[in-house]
């Protein structure tokens, strides 16, 4: 994997922070909802822009909003800008879609080759079981079919694929995708339905929690529905202004604690991987000499 140089990481954060101007604007411009959350929302408050250390920007949208935000982007020309997808790219491996800039290329994992920009994360906010046992389930399930979804999105060697009967915990792994091999579309599309059946179960509004279910924390991303009642609050953040929801302290003290606290030295780093990138242009086959 590429690391960043300082160099680097200052306009690749110049670069996603303006993708999220343009979400931004496009979002109000058609009345759209949207929130600035995980550690995006930790970067506005705690300093008013992205964590010195890291290196992506994540927005929530409420269902209904993310659904029309999904058409929007369907039949509007977004100039230098696209929401890439499961819909749009074959080879995508994730459950919510990136916005993304088109001059630019990014290729996360050597294994998933796929071609998409810098980008956003956005993900829909869900409605899901008030009963805390039943929640936790759902969650669960839709873990589940999510890391199969993903499993199938991978390209692997024979020799790698093979490996993965040394270890029982690999085993299922190793199943979804010996069955990938002849049945990849029609897997795929059975995935993406099973997990858009698990976030569509409970109606917009039909009930008191939300989820992100696309997010990295499970069950701690449930929260009330009454921390987005009202009006978002408008925060600095890098050289824009961003919303948050209404009651952000009480979301992000529920997903993790006392999050004014800075991390250890040794856990500032950046999560996201980087198998190739380019911030000056879109190289559509970068692997291939």
């Amino acid at each position: 994997m590429r690391e960043l140089t300082p160099q680097e990481l200052t306009e690749w954060k110049r670069i996603i922070t303006d993708v999220l101007r343009e979400f931004h604007d496009l979002c109000h411009r058609n009345g759209l909802t949207y929130y600035g959350i995980g550690g995006t929302a930790i970067g506005a408050v705690r300093h008013s822009g992205i964590i010195p250390w890291d290196d992506d920007i994540d927005v929530g949208m409420p269902r209904p909003d993310f659904d029309r935000f999904v058409e929007i982007c369907k039949t509007t020309d977004l100039g230098n800008y696209e929401l890439v997808s499961a819909d749009t790219h074959p080879d995508y491996n994730l459950s919510f879609p990136k916005f993304c800039n088109k001059n630019t290329t990014l290729i996360e994992r050597a294994d998933t080759p796929c071609v998409i920009g810098l980008f956003i994360d956005v993900f829909p906010l869900d409605n899901i079981s008030d009963d805390r046992m039943e929640a936790e389930k759902l969650v669960r399930k839709f873990t589940k079919l999510r890391n199969r979804y993903e499993a199938l999105c991978t390209h692997t060697s024979f020799l790698q694929h093979i490996s993965l009967l040394r270890t029982p915990h690999e085993w299922g792994r190793f199943a979804v995708k010996t069955l990938g091999y002849f049945f990849r579309p029609y897997m795929k599309r059975y995935y993406l339905s099973k997990m858009n059946y698990v976030m569509y179960k409970y109606p917009y509004g039909s009930t008191n929690h939300l989820i992100n279910y696309g997010g990295a924390y499970g069950i701690r991303e449930l929260f009330d529905i009454d921390i987005v009642n009202g009006k978002p609050v408008n925060m600095s953040f890098e050289d824009i202004r961003i919303d948050l929801m209404p009651g952000y302290d009480k979301y992000l003290s529920g997903v993790y604690g006392d999050y004014m606290k800075m991390p250890p030295e040794e856990k500032r780093v950046a999560h996201h991987l980087k198998a190739f990138y380019d911030l000056n242009k879109r190289v559509e086959n970068p692997f291939v000499s």
